[in-house]
């Protein structure tokens, strides 16, 4: 093929949309012609994701709808990412029309079967001053966030968990390497970065002997015209003092933290592997309620869990309760072969893991929405992210009068709403642009969104 078209579906989680944009990026120094529908390109790649059952069927759904496009027009499928490192050999005999199958270590090897006539070599990608040339990036996200990753791999062992045998053990990037691609991000227009890892609070442990997460963090927010720097994907076992005194005071770190719990219960928690107990949990919670001024908690919890019975759920559910988190994800409990929990006893039926997660939602709800009424009246500042209608001003025929402010309506978030997970803000305003921060008074809500009026 001769420039072929390229195009990619980036499938799962915020890591895995990391790496996508690094593949493109690496296509990119090759030469490579993108477009964005599917429809239009030569060659199509998937990154899949394999983490569950729902995101491994959402996976093999879209690749054989790509084999269909295919049979069409398509001249070549390439399908990588967690579900082709997990299960190689079964997309290789099962879905022939893929033309070929690449795991996490060899990215690489998308840009040469793509049919680029140009491929970046390993070791010229490795040449960039601090890595960062590695690192290139084409960007899935609107210009005023992104996502950075700072490790890979995971060594906690969770019993329902397929991360490790996936993506191997916990490696740290080089706060080097992290701060130059930063300083690119930001100079290309980036105004919140959002760290993630598949733990982010174990970071610099393997590379420097210790967690130094919090010395990241000050590193970072010494970066001119970056204004949020938001902190994902924790585990409650891993926090230490400095690091909780670095949200508190650090004031280019949002007071939002994603600590994922997963239960409460200490039989649940012990047989899920999770290192920690009730009392550790709730003691933590305590601790960064107290210390970090306004802070925004999102958690996320998995119901029928094997051994999950009625009591050990009215325990989560009467947790979930008294803790209101401002925000929280609920999951069924997905068995996956070659995981401990996999072979454990008392596997609850999906009818009542569906049921249980119906009531863990609807609690939310009603917490998510009382805490939305709190904030009526409040001010916030909102990062804008789309700017939508102009709104007609009568204007004022006085001779002399200024012109009216020209009004637009848009939406964005507050520190408290994470990309792409959480809530939104309408907002109201003059001269709105996206990627920009406007004070605003909250009016009113509507479900899970505020409806603010800027005040600038």
């Amino acid at each position: 093929m001769k420039n072929p078209k390229i195009a990619l579906i980036s499938l799962g989680c915020t890591k895995n949309l990391v790496d996508s944009e690094k593949i493109l990026g690496r296509l990119a120094q090759g030469g490579a012609s993108f477009c964005q529908e599917p429809e239009a390109a030569d060659v199509l790649i998937i990154n899949t994701c394999g983490f569950i059952k729902e995101a491994k069927e959402e996976s093999v759904e879209t690749i054989l709808q790509m084999v269909r496009l295919k049979e069409a027009r398509l001249k070549k499928l390439i399908v990588t990412g967690c579900l082709a490192e997990r299960y190689q050999e079964e997309l290789t005999r099962d879905i022939p029309e893929i033309d070929h199958v690449v795991g996490l270590e060899n990215f690489n090897l998308v840009a040469e079967f793509s049919g680029l006539k140009h491929v970046v070599s390993e070791a010229n990608l490795k040449g960039g001053k601090n890595g960062c040339q590695e690192d290139f990036r084409v960007r899935l996200t609107p210009r005023h966030y992104s996502y950075l990753k700072v490790s890979e791999g995971c060594n906690n062992p969770c019993s329902y968990c397929s991360i490790p045998s996936i993506r191997g053990p916990f490696k740290s990037r080089s706060m080097e390497e992290v701060l130059g691609e930063a300083r690119e991000l930001v100079s290309s227009g980036t105004k919140e970065i959002n760290l993630i890892a598949q733990d982010s609070t174990l970071y610099g442990i393997d590379l420097y002997g210790r967690k130094c997460l919090h010395e990241l963090l000050q590193r970072l927010s010494e970066i001119d015209d970056l204004r949020w720097i938001r902190l994902l994907y924790t585990h409650p076992a891993h926090f230490y003092p400095a690091l909780i005194n670095e949200i508190a005071s650090n004031e280019k770190v949002v007071k939002y933290l994603d600590l994922p719990t997963q239960h409460i219960n200490d039989k649940i928690l012990a047989r899920m592997g999770r290192g920690v107990n009730r009392g550790d949990i709730e003691g933590l919670i305590k601790r960064l309620r107290e210390e970090v001024s306004g802070l925004f908690l999102r958690s996320t919890v998995i119901v029928g869990f094997p051994g999950e019975g009625e009591e050990e759920f009215q325990e989560l559910l009467d947790f979930l309760e008294e803790t209101a988190f401002e925000r929280l994800g609920a999951f069924t409990y997905s068995k996956e072969e070659g995981t401990a929990a996999a072979g454990l006893r008392g596997h609850v039926s999906e009818k009542i893991k569906k049921k249980r997660l119906g009531e863990v939602m609807s609690l939310q709800q009603g917490l998510a929405f009382r805490e939305n009424a709190r904030r009526v009246g409040k001010e916030i500042e909102v990062l804008v992210e789309e700017v939508g209608a102009t709104l007609a001003v009568a204007q004022n025929k006085r001779a002399g009068a200024r012109p009216a402010p020209t009004l637009r309506r848009g939406y964005g978030r507050s520190y408290g709403d994470a990309p792409e997970v959480d809530g939104n803000v309408k907002l109201e305003g003059s001269n709105l642009m996206t990627g920009e921060f406007r004070r605003a008074l909250v009016t009113t809500w509507e479900g899970y969104n505020l409806v603010a009026r800027c005040l600038d």
